[in-house]
């Protein structure tokens, strides 16, 4: 996805959550608003119905109010009526100064602090009515509807946070896709070329054909370079088919410093001209119960990626401890360290560090994945800590093994 559609969702999406967010709201407080406004509405219109009721006229014209009592009872049986059975209070007040004083007032239970009040002029005397607030009533009976609003806006958002999560892997996918094609097409156009080269040359120069030495160094150099072809695609094919649930590891015996050393001789043949120094710190004792073939494997990745992406004199120190429970392989390097910002998505398939088609350093972004995985087979962890411009340390916590059991503690 381009950058400027990529961005056009994102902004869309945020955009319907806060107009779907605010759109709720501002319907839940018109509800709120609403059902109080009914309320107040029903109870005015109760209170005066009663009040006339309760209310006689003398012949005269006057009014006559009888016992408060009745006006008590009116009220409460049409609240009942009328679903609204609720706390209330009724006050007679009478002009007593420049003020109007209750002189009579009967309340069914106690009040709370927040009232509506509703007066009724009788000159020259005022009947008031206070009934409690209904907000928390209208709270309480608005509750589902607004907790299953606002779960319906946790749902969007998460779901809103997935797919973008989504999108960010696809774009990063993407990213990783194109590098990684770059990578495969230099890498194997290198000995295809090659090969074609030395090949090309005994075909059309009989002078190097019928020469000995040079025939022997240019087909040495087409063997080298295919070889080097096959390697790569049977990485490749590997990593790309093969489950690592499904492997079936032969688990043996296992010394760590003979592991170590048959690494440390394979890569100096490797990198003979780095002139690679080594300092290695194992006890003989430290053994393990694993698949040699594999941790070989899994070492050899780990320390080749030590002194490949190392732009000066590799130094590599490797460390063995073990106790009765755990045994702990670090790899340190003096390289160039690895940033906070990649350390999360090291270990994935085919990611690499250096985005874009690099070729300083050669590789599918294969070998920390391969490693992980294997190590988890073996019911071990790998951690990393690194420091860029520095170098990078590696640990590796296995099962110890134990000898009077014969199994992984």
């Amino acid at each position: 996805m381009k950058k400027s559609r990529f961005t056009i969702v994102l902004l869309c999406g945020i955009f319907s959550l806060v107009f779907l967010a605010a759109v709720e709201i501002i319907w839940a407080v018109d509800n709120y608003k609403n059902m109080r406004n009914t309320y107040r509405n029903q109870i005015e219109s109760i209170f005066d119905e009663a009040t006339w009721q309760y209310i006689t006229r003398h012949p005269n014209g006057d009014y006559i109010l009888p016992n408060i009592e009745r006006l008590h009872t009116i009220l409460k049986e049409e609240l009942r009526t009328s679903g609204l059975e609720c706390q209330f209070m009724i006050s007679i007040l009478a002009p007593i100064g420049d003020n109007f004083e209750p002189i009579w007032q009967i309340s069914n239970d106690s009040l709370s602090s927040k009232q509506i009040k509703f007066d009724k002029s009788i000159p020259p005397l005022i009947i008031s009515l206070a009934v409690d607030d209904p907000h928390t009533a209208i709270i309480e009976s608005m509750r589902w509807i607004v907790t299953l609003q606002m779960l319906s806006i946790v749902v969007l958002i998460v779901t809103f946070i997935y797919l973008l999560r989504t999108l960010f892997r696809a774009k990063s996918l993407e990213q990783m896709r194109r590098d990684l094609t770059h990578n495969i097409t230099h890498e194997l156009k290198t000995p295809i070329a090659a090969a074609y080269a030395a090949t090309d040359a005994l075909r059309t120069s009989p002078s190097f054909a019928n020469n000995e030495v040079k025939r022997n160094e240019y087909l040495d150099l087409s063997l080298q370079s295919l070889k080097r072809l096959e390697d790569m695609v049977e990485e490749i094919l590997r990593s790309s088919t093969e489950e690592f649930e499904q492997r079936r590891l032969n688990y043996t015996q296992c010394d760590i410093l003979e592991i170590v050393e048959e690494v440390r001789a394979t890569l100096d043949l490797k990198y003979q001209t780095r002139e690679v120094r080594w300092n290695i710190d194992i006890q003989h004792s430290t053994e393990i119960v694993a698949d040699k073939l594999h941790i070989v494997a899994a070492l050899s990745a780990l320390v080749d990626n030590a002194i490949k992406y190392c732009s000066k004199q590799p130094h590599i120190t490797i460390n063995a401890s073990s106790n009765s429970t755990n045994t702990t392989i670090s790899i340190s390097d003096n390289g160039t360290g690895i940033p906070i910002s990649e350390r999360r998505r090291i270990f994935e398939k085919f990611y690499r560090i250096s985005q874009g088609n690099r070729h300083d350093t050669k590789g599918f972004g294969l070998g920390l994945y391969y490693v992980k995985n294997i190590i988890e087979l073996h019911n071990g962890k790998i951690s990393l800590r690194s420091t860029v411009g520095k170098g990078s340390t590696f640990e590796i916590t296995l099962p110890t093994y134990d000898k009077t059991t014969n199994t992984n503690s």
